[in-house]
Protein backbone atom coordinates (compact mmCIF):
# COMPACT_ATOMS: atom_id res chain seq x y z
CA UNK A 1 0.00 0.00 0.00
CA UNK A 2 2.68 2.13 0.79
CA UNK A 3 4.43 1.74 -2.60
CA UNK A 4 1.49 2.82 -4.46
CA UNK A 5 1.56 6.31 -2.56
CA UNK A 6 4.89 6.91 -3.00
CA UNK A 7 4.48 6.41 -7.00
CA UNK A 8 0.95 8.10 -7.47
CA UNK A 9 3.13 10.76 -4.83
CA UNK A 10 5.72 10.57 -7.74
CA UNK A 11 3.55 10.81 -10.76
CA UNK A 12 2.22 14.30 -9.02
CA UNK A 13 5.04 15.75 -8.57
CA UNK A 14 6.15 14.90 -12.11
CA UNK A 15 2.92 16.66 -13.20
CA UNK A 16 3.60 19.71 -11.53
CA UNK A 17 7.17 19.72 -12.66
CA UNK A 18 6.20 19.53 -16.41
CA UNK A 19 2.97 22.03 -15.61
CA UNK A 20 5.32 24.55 -14.24
CA UNK A 21 8.00 24.20 -17.13
CA UNK A 22 5.39 24.72 -19.65
CA UNK A 23 3.90 27.54 -17.74
CA UNK A 24 7.67 29.39 -17.18
CA UNK A 25 7.80 29.41 -20.98
CA UNK A 26 4.17 30.44 -21.66
CA UNK A 27 5.51 33.60 -19.07
CA UNK A 28 8.85 33.96 -20.99
CA UNK A 29 7.12 34.27 -24.43
CA UNK A 30 5.11 37.46 -22.45
CA UNK A 31 7.96 38.95 -21.03
CA UNK A 32 10.03 38.46 -23.99
CA UNK A 33 7.26 40.12 -26.21
CA UNK A 34 5.95 42.79 -22.71
CA UNK A 35 10.30 44.21 -23.36
CA UNK A 36 10.47 44.36 -27.45
CA UNK A 37 7.21 46.55 -27.08
CA UNK A 38 8.43 48.49 -24.35
CA UNK A 39 11.55 49.28 -25.77
CA UNK A 40 10.05 49.89 -29.56
CA UNK A 41 7.61 52.49 -27.53
CA UNK A 42 10.71 54.15 -25.81
CA UNK A 43 13.00 54.95 -28.54
CA UNK A 44 9.38 55.71 -30.56
CA UNK A 45 9.19 58.49 -32.95
CA UNK A 46 7.22 60.94 -31.20
CA UNK A 47 3.75 61.21 -32.62
CA UNK A 48 3.84 65.13 -33.93
CA UNK A 49 6.88 63.78 -35.89
CA UNK A 50 5.60 60.38 -37.30
CA UNK A 51 4.13 60.91 -40.70
CA UNK A 52 1.04 58.81 -40.99
CA UNK A 53 -0.32 57.49 -43.67
CA UNK A 54 -4.24 56.45 -44.04
CA UNK A 55 -6.06 54.30 -45.87
CA UNK A 56 -9.57 53.32 -46.26
CA UNK A 57 -9.43 49.22 -46.22
CA UNK A 58 -13.10 48.17 -47.61
CA UNK A 59 -12.99 44.70 -46.37
CA UNK A 60 -11.97 42.83 -43.31
CA UNK A 61 -8.41 41.56 -42.99
CA UNK A 62 -5.80 39.24 -41.20
CA UNK A 63 -3.08 40.73 -39.43
CA UNK A 64 -0.72 38.50 -37.37
CA UNK A 65 -3.31 36.71 -35.37
CA UNK A 66 -6.09 38.89 -35.12
CA UNK A 67 -8.49 39.99 -37.50
CA UNK A 68 -8.98 43.99 -38.68
CA UNK A 69 -12.31 45.47 -39.30
CA UNK A 70 -12.69 47.70 -42.60
CA UNK A 71 -12.34 50.89 -42.06
CA UNK A 72 -9.77 53.89 -42.25
CA UNK A 73 -6.57 53.08 -40.82
CA UNK A 74 -3.90 54.94 -40.36
CA UNK A 75 -0.04 53.30 -40.53
CA UNK A 76 2.40 55.36 -38.78
CA UNK A 77 6.06 54.71 -37.51
CA UNK A 78 6.63 54.15 -33.45
CA UNK A 79 10.33 53.63 -34.20
CA UNK A 80 13.01 52.45 -36.98
CA UNK A 81 11.78 48.90 -36.98
CA UNK A 82 7.71 49.27 -35.74
CA UNK A 83 5.39 50.53 -37.53
CA UNK A 84 1.82 50.68 -35.60
CA UNK A 85 -1.80 49.74 -37.98
CA UNK A 86 -3.98 51.53 -36.55
CA UNK A 87 -7.97 51.63 -37.01
CA UNK A 88 -9.37 54.99 -36.70
CA UNK A 89 -12.76 54.09 -35.96
CA UNK A 90 -12.79 51.66 -33.45
CA UNK A 91 -9.32 52.56 -31.69
CA UNK A 92 -8.08 49.09 -32.48
CA UNK A 93 -4.07 49.02 -33.67
CA UNK A 94 -1.53 46.45 -34.28
CA UNK A 95 2.15 46.85 -34.26
CA UNK A 96 4.23 45.77 -36.91
CA UNK A 97 8.09 44.46 -36.91
CA UNK A 98 9.66 45.59 -39.81
CA UNK A 99 11.69 42.58 -39.90
CA UNK A 100 11.46 41.88 -43.74
CA UNK A 101 11.98 45.12 -46.00
CA UNK A 102 11.70 45.05 -50.06
CA UNK A 103 13.62 47.02 -52.33
CA UNK A 104 12.26 48.76 -55.32
CA UNK A 105 14.19 50.61 -58.48
CA UNK A 106 11.98 53.83 -58.06
CA UNK A 107 9.42 55.07 -55.14
CA UNK A 108 6.40 53.35 -55.16
CA UNK A 109 3.01 55.22 -54.57
CA UNK A 110 1.97 54.34 -50.78
CA UNK A 111 -0.33 51.20 -50.73
CA UNK A 112 -1.31 48.25 -48.94
CA UNK A 113 -0.96 44.83 -50.34
CA UNK A 114 -3.21 42.16 -49.37
CA UNK A 115 -3.50 38.41 -49.74
CA UNK A 116 -6.84 37.11 -50.58
CA UNK A 117 -7.66 33.55 -49.93
CA UNK A 118 -10.96 31.96 -50.46
CA UNK A 119 -13.00 34.97 -48.50
CA UNK A 120 -10.13 35.81 -46.52
CA UNK A 121 -7.80 38.90 -46.49
CA UNK A 122 -4.14 38.88 -44.95
CA UNK A 123 -2.13 42.31 -45.25
CA UNK A 124 1.02 41.09 -46.76
CA UNK A 125 3.32 44.35 -47.91
CA UNK A 126 3.40 48.33 -46.59
CA UNK A 127 4.71 50.59 -49.07
CA UNK A 128 4.42 54.34 -47.58
CA UNK A 129 5.09 56.21 -50.86
CA UNK A 130 8.26 58.44 -49.76
CA UNK A 131 11.07 56.02 -50.70
CA UNK A 132 11.96 52.60 -52.93
CA UNK A 133 11.46 50.50 -49.53
CA UNK A 134 8.26 48.64 -47.98
CA UNK A 135 7.92 46.24 -45.44
CA UNK A 136 6.56 42.60 -46.21
CA UNK A 137 4.38 40.95 -43.53
CA UNK A 138 5.38 37.38 -42.59
CA UNK A 139 3.22 34.24 -43.98
CA UNK A 140 1.21 33.10 -40.91
CA UNK A 141 -0.13 29.42 -40.41
CA UNK A 142 -3.80 30.21 -41.37
CA UNK A 143 -2.73 32.10 -44.74
CA UNK A 144 -0.69 29.36 -45.79
CA UNK A 145 -3.37 26.94 -44.70
CA UNK A 146 -5.41 28.55 -46.65
CA UNK A 147 -3.37 29.26 -49.74
CA UNK A 148 -2.86 25.37 -50.17
CA UNK A 149 -6.39 24.96 -50.01
CA UNK A 150 -7.21 27.75 -52.18
CA UNK A 151 -5.74 25.83 -55.28
CA UNK A 152 -9.09 23.72 -55.35
CA UNK A 153 -11.34 26.99 -55.11
CA UNK A 154 -12.78 28.58 -58.44
CA UNK A 155 -11.22 31.95 -57.24
CA UNK A 156 -7.75 30.40 -56.09
CA UNK A 157 -5.32 32.79 -54.47
CA UNK A 158 -5.26 36.40 -55.62
CA UNK A 159 -3.95 40.22 -54.79
CA UNK A 160 -5.64 43.21 -53.64
CA UNK A 161 -4.29 46.52 -53.74
CA UNK A 162 -5.50 49.23 -51.61
CA UNK A 163 -4.30 52.58 -52.54
CA UNK A 164 -3.32 55.22 -49.67
CA UNK A 165 -3.13 58.75 -49.08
Amino acid sequence: MTRFALTATSTFANTNAAFAASEWKGIERKICVALALAVALTIGVPMSQAQSTLANVPFDFKLQQGTMSAGSYAIYPVSSQVLAVRNLETGESRLVIMAVRLQASKVQPPKLIFHKCGNQYFLRQIWNGRDTQGIEIPTSAAEKELSAASTNLPDGSKTAIVAMK
